[in-house]
């Protein structure tokens, strides 16, 4: 993920002609990617999410009404005169956890059953949090089709996560066997070819100077080290066990980029879009500086 963002991204605004044609395709793209994340989970790590109910709501809480706010904060400071950047840097801190995060955890020795749950539960209930968020922070920039949202979000997310979940006890591979690794190496392709096709549809938006685009990395990475903070934070103000300390700070951190950019370049101005697909240039870097310094505390511990 660390250079597949970064290349689709390179690649959508050199070779637009070509990918913007594939509009259409990013609906079944994402919903092969959101099967294949529900296909992974199974109804035991939804029984670990149910056992620490403060902690599932205490995370829906932090990623869909805390950090949101501090985006809100975020670009109002660094884009007084852009409420179309502070648009989209809000709705880019209220898109759905990663599937990232879980790998993330997992690397870093954390809760990973409960962020994988935690994953496919908040994407499950994503057309109504999207939706709703959006409309209530920014119905003033125009009128939002969310009937149109809502369908299509029940088509790209929810109906293949039920058909994952239900598909997962029949699943005869192993989790580490070629098969798998076969199914995870076309979700990386599915998640480069929706930034790449988006970033070609926004291809004539990208036209920003230096000190632009300087400014707007600034205002993201400040945006994401104090959700990455603010996760570490509750959990450590709950009491949790390490464990769960770090599914909280990676929970905070990574979200779901490429639904972010499909719901803004189909409902909402372009501009919207620009802080989203830059974020994903963010969240990796500074997920594996996470993970350093986890590690570091842990020895501390």
């Amino acid at each position: 993920m660390f250079f597949l963002i970064p290349s689709a991204i390179y690649l959508g605004y050199i070779f637009w002609p070509y990918l913007e044609q594939g509009r259409l395709w990013v609906y079944f793209l994402f919903a092969y990617m959101t099967f294949v994340g529900a296909l992974n989970c199974s109804w035991k790590q939804f029984r670990e999410l149910l056992k620490a109910p403060m902690l599932f709501i205490a995370s829906l809480a932090l990623v869909h009404l805390f950090i949101p706010l501090l985006a809100f904060i975020c670009g109002t400071l660094f884009f007084p005169d852009d409420p179309l950047t502070v648009a989209g840097m809000v709705i880019a801190a209220t898109l759905p956890v990663a599937i990232t995060a879980a790998v993330w955890t997992y690397i870093a020795g954390g809760n990973n059953l409960f962020v994988l749950a935690l994953v496919v539960i908040d994407t499950l209930l994503s057309p109504i949090i999207l939706p709703l968020s959006t409309y209530t922070l920014f119905g003033a920039f125009g009128v939002l089709p969310l009937e149109r949202l809502v369908q299509d979000m029940l088509l790209m997310v929810v109906l293949p996560s039920i058909i994952g979940l239900l598909l997962h006890p029949y699943r005869t591979w192993s989790p580490q066997g070629p098969t798998q690794a076969l199914l995870n190496i076309g979700t990386k392709l599915c998640v480069f070819l929706v930034v790449a096709i988006n970033v070609a549809i926004l291809h004539e938006f990208f036209v920003m100077t230096w000190s632009e685009i300087g400014k707007l990395l600034t205002a993201l990475t400040l945006l994401v080290i104090l959700a990455y903070l603010s996760g570490y934070g509750l959990g450590r103000f709950l009491r949790r066990p390490f464990g769960d300390v770090v599914a909280l700070t990676y929970t905070a951190g990574m979200r779901n980029i490429a639904l972010g950019v499909v719901m803004s370049v189909g409902y909402f101005d372009p501009a919207v879009s620009i802080p989203i697909v830059f974020l994903s240039l963010i969240q990796q870097p500074v997920a594996t500086i996470t993970h350093s310094i986890i590690e570091f505390v842990r020895k501390r511990r």
